[in-house]
């Protein structure tokens, strides 16, 4: 999996998050939302924006920083060698018996 995936999938997962738990505390907000709106909008909105930028460069940093990024890949290349015969036998029959359909 490419690290802006995993970075793109925790940033929304945390925006998430938030707006969740700051939901019910900013309640007391709703009946002056549309004058915030007006008066301040492009401006929350801008600053949201970074926000969303910052967390996702930070994810992507720590993704590239700990070998994240290449992770899919070299899985990929064992289980393809483990088809091959390569390896583990043991690991290579299951899998054989595994795209068989015999799961017992």
């Amino acid at each position: 999996m490419q690290p802006w995936k995993i970075s793109a999938g925790l940033t929304a997962a945390l925006a998430g998050s938030v707006l969740l738990l700051a939901g019910s505390r900013l309640e007391y907000l709703a009946p002056h939302w549309p004058f915030i709106l007006a008066e301040h909008g492009v401006t929350l909105s801008l600053h949201l924006a970074l926000a969303l930028v910052t967390v996702a460069a930070a994810i992507y940093a720590v993704a590239r920083t700990t070998g994240l990024a290449d992770l899919g890949r070299r899985v990929d290349l064992a289980e393809r060698s483990v088809r091959r015969g390569e390896g583990d036998a043991d690991l290579a029959d299951a899998l054989r018996r595994d795209t068989q359909g015999d799961w017992e």
